[in-house]
């Protein structure tokens, strides 16, 4: 099996901990690369290593999706709600590796469409907010074309069972259990007391249409300004991203561990 693995170019112990991490998994017969220098090829049979937090995760999602990998994520990070196993971890769980010990869990993701035509997918959130720092934006909320509010806010979230971690969670959206096909809908630092969150159906269609002139952002980076007029649509995507687990991961006793 091919053993692919992705360090944080931020956190130089990463590439220190990857070699450590080669080495080790070379004596067991795997076959490692490091991924900037052999990218996978789609079909190719393997496993994407990620050395980092939960955004190198994020990060190495489009990666994964076109070779077809899962991802085990190793914790060199803050909080850590992706990653599977420490560095110590890996060492001890490679004869398990080794003999297929392990499931998938395949997580949602969100298929993002600017008006005007540009596509993206992302795994945590979508983002339509603000252009400017100062002041408010004005954001219409339609589901299923049926308009909910119009809202004054810094913006408006989607977010994934995933993201409900995250951004969602610091904006004072709900935790949404992994398996549970929702998405949900955030106003960030709204100016009226009734734009609070919403929950719906991952296969609902949600239009957040820009009155002002804002910026469209997903899983944290900006990717389009969008002006008067114009709407972000998001909906669930069809795509899976499968992350490596050794064990059935307890989301309550993590969020008691690193967010308390």
């Amino acid at each position: 099996m091919n053993l692919f693995f992705a360090a944080n170019p931020k956190k130089p112990a990463t590439y220190d901990a990857r070699k450590r991490m080669m080495d080790a998994a070379t004596g067991y017969g795997f076959l490692c690369a490091e991924l900037e220098e052999h990218a996978p090829a789609e079909g190719e049979d393997g496993i994407l290593v990620v050395i980092g937090g939960d955004g190198s995760i994020i990060r190495h999602v489009p990666v994964a999706l076109s070779a077809g990998l899962p991802i085990l994520g190793v914790h060199f990070g803050r909080v850590g709600f992706l990653t599977e196993l420490t560095e110590e971890g890996f060492l001890q769980a490679l004869p398990r590796l080794r003999a297929g010990d392990y499931r998938m869990e395949r997580r949602a993701m969100l298929d993002c469409r600017v008006s005007t035509g540009r596509t993206y997918r992302c795994l945590n959130d979508a983002v339509l907010y603000k252009f400017s720092f100062s002041g408010v934006t004005e954001i219409g909320v339609r589901i299923d074309g049926k308009p909910v509010w119009t809202v004054a806010a810094d913006g408006v979230m989607v977010a994934t069972p995933t993201g409900s971690t995250g951004y969602n969670l610091s904006a004072g959206g709900p935790i949404v259990p992994e398996g549970l096909d929702a998405m949900v809908i955030t106003p960030i630092c709204p100016h009226k007391l009734h734009a609070r969150p919403v929950v719906v159906r991952s296969d609902s269609q949600i239009e957040l249409v820009e009155h002002d002139e804002g910026m469209a952002a997903v899983d944290g980076q900006r990717v389009c300004r969008v002006t008067k007029g114009e709407s972000l649509l998001i909906t669930g995507s069809k795509d899976r991203v499968s992350l490596l687990r050794f064990g059935q991961m307890d989301l309550y006793s993590r969020i008691r561990e690193r967010l308390t």
